[in-house]
């Protein structure tokens, strides 16, 4: 039962304290689980990012070729 427990909660013993600890997440492994959850929803997002770089570059490189254009 308690080797269980140990795995189901992760639970670990620290020496210091003198008692169990369930041990703190970092952000990269809440943000690699929240992917792996949410599969649809980073696709967009990742869509999203890139689409929107992708037209800056094109408004700037578009801003760029009329400036440098010659109408007369």
């Amino acid at each position: 039962m308690e080797y269980a427990k140990d795995e189901i909660f992760k639970i670990t013993y620290n020496s210091k304290v003198n008692r169990l600890q369930m041990p703190k997440e970092n952000w990269k492994s809440r943000v690699i689980q929240k992917v792996k959850r949410h599969k649809f929803i980073s696709l967009v997002i990742i869509l999203f990012i890139i689409f929107s770089c992708i037209n800056f570059f094109l408004i700037y490189y578009f801003m760029k070729t009329l400036q440098t254009a010659s109408f007369i």
